[in-house]
């Protein structure tokens, strides 16, 4: 049965990415219903609810983030990240997700921009978001210092002063970015935060940091 339901998954995604003129043709909550309850496109991510980095992630950041800060920019979708919309029901203009893949659209808010995050400049004027969620994108598509710096000097810019950066990492993947010295130009930790500066997880790699945009 998982080896059938695999098979799906696969075909789902293969589909999702080859006929944009379909996914153009469908609602979206048909497509998510198609991709989700047919093609099973989800199996090969159901261990992910069972993450305790993951359940920090959608009942204590994210309600936290959606009681304390009106705009609210999440970066990176798939399927695992839909239901995170839900928790933004009564006010979705709070919720903005961003991924440069034109296939995964699909799994992002109702307000959501197909570009790289170093480009959301383009889409938002400046200091437009109080929050941004970098979760599992650094080491993940963002995988060289440089290039991470771009985007940090990106977010700072798609910031308020004083705006928060959740920001989520693996630390089998690189080192811890004050390591890396890829944050310290643009962000401060934040301490303040509900959690302090960093939320480790037993047993698992991952690592949430908060962070505040500097002046």
């Amino acid at each position: 049965m998982s080896t059938g339901g695999g098979v799906l998954a696969r075909l789902g995604h293969a589909l999702n990415r080859a006929l944009p003129g379909l996914r153009s043709l469908l609602p979206k909550p048909v497509k998510r219903w198609i991709l989700l309850r047919v093609l099973e496109v989800n199996r090969d991510y159901e261990s992910f609810a069972d993450l305790a980095s993951r359940r920090f992630l959608e009942h204590d950041v994210l309600p936290w983030l959606r009681e304390t800060c009106p705009r609210i920019l999440f970066v990176g979708t798939g399927p695992y990240t839909v239901h995170y919309e839900k928790l933004f029901a009564r006010t979705p203009h709070q919720y903005v997700t961003i991924d440069s893949d034109p296939a995964v659209a699909v799994w992002g808010a109702r307000d959501h921009i197909v570009a790289q995050v170093q480009e959301i400049g383009r889409h938002r004027p400046d200091g437009h978001f109080d929050a941004v969620v970098l979760n599992g994108v650094f080491g993940f598509g963002v995988d060289d210092p440089p290039t991470m710096r771009a985007v940090a000097a990106a977010l700072h810019a798609a910031l308020r002063p004083g705006g928060r950066l959740v920001l989520g990492w693996n630390s089998d993947v690189h080192a811890a970015p004050e390591e890396l010295g890829v944050l310290d130009e643009h962000f401060a930790p934040d301490r303040d935060s509900p959690w302090g500066f960093r939320r480790t997880f037993p047993g698992e790699f991952h690592v949430n940091d908060f962070y505040v945009r500097r002046a």
